[in-house]
């Protein structure tokens, strides 16, 4: 996909890179026409088969929560194999030190999909390991953690209003969903602090030979579990009633808002992307904001 947040590297500096990796020398590079954000390339070196993740330059504007977002994904790879039985993708170098490149990146195995079915219950076991990891604080760990989950969701969505504002453009929504936050603040400070992916669905999920590999970790934070139910589009779960609902809904109008705010970083207005934020934004808002009005 095209977006103006991918740093366009050259075969020349593959090369560097897989040579200073030690992984021999590179035979072929193929780029990944998926992805919205980081540069992903398929790079054959060695006789083996890697996968190269290359952040932004660190001169591009990216949305506030979105800085030194590769990083954070190397921490939760870390993390998820230290602490859980979810498998992630094999990391074989990483380089944040920006002398090579301009860029955070890392080279990862290339991962197979057979094509198999993934269940909802291996779905609900993978999200049931997330948030058995229970954290510190609340919120991204790139803009500081907060004691609760209503400083912590309401930093988040400001973060993405002042966005709005620095390309120039309007944020009603943002502005609807502060006061939905702050209207139901007692009911996020309740909230618990785990792990949530927020970004699990079946194109993040490889499956090979029964074994399913969870990829993209970057958008983890520390917060309500309630979030993976949004990125999923799923019901929540019996036991769960009002106050969850609520947090839910206020979720999707994040996500919403998320949507609304990245189409300015990423695209331009003849990109399709810009208009599939524009219909998913609208959808998730609309959604989010009706529900809202019950409570």
């Amino acid at each position: 996909m095209n977006s103006k947040t991918k740093y366009p590297v050259t075969d020349e500096q593959i090369g560097n890179i897989f040579r200073s990796a030690g992984l021999g020398a590179v035979e072929r590079v193929r780029m990944n026409t998926s992805g919205w954000y980081n540069n992903v390339l398929f790079v054959t070196a060695g006789g083996a088969e890697y996968v190269i993740k290359i952040a932004p330059e660190p001169s591009v504007k990216v949305l506030t929560h979105e800085k030194d977002l590769l990083a954070q994904e190397l921490r939760f790879i870390d993390l998820l194999r230290e602490q859980t039985s979810v498998r992630v993708p094999e990391v074989f170098a990483r380089d944040l030190s920006r002398t090579i490149i301009p860029c955070d990146y890392f080279i990862m195995e290339q991962l197979k999909n057979d094509g198999a079915k993934i269940s909802q219950e291996q779905i609900l076991g993978i999200l049931g390991a997330f948030h058995g990891v229970g954290g510190g604080g609340f919120g991204y760990e790139q803009m500081g953690l907060e004691d609760n989950w209503y400083k912590a969701l309401r930093k988040m969505a400001q973060a993405l209003v002042d966005d709005c504002a620095f390309f120039k453009k309007p944020c009603r929504i943002g502005e609807k969903l502060l006061r939905e936050i702050d209207k139901h603040r007692a009911i996020l400070e309740q909230a618990p602090s785990v792990l949530v992916n927020f970004d699990l669905h079946r194109g993040n999920m490889f499956y090979d030979k029964g074994e399913i590999t969870v990829i993209d970790l970057e958008r983890c934070f520390w917060g309500d579990w309630v979030g993976d139910y949004v990125m999923r589009m799923s019901k929540l779960p019996d036991s769960c009633g009002r106050d969850e609902k609520i947090r839910m809904y206020l979720l999707m109008g994040y996500l919403a808002l998320i949507m609304h705010t990245e189409k300015y970083s990423r695209y331009r207005p003849w990109n399709m992307t810009w208009w599939l934020d524009v219909i998913f934004s609208g959808h998730f808002g609309r959604t989010a904001f009706g529900k809202l009005k019950k409570y």
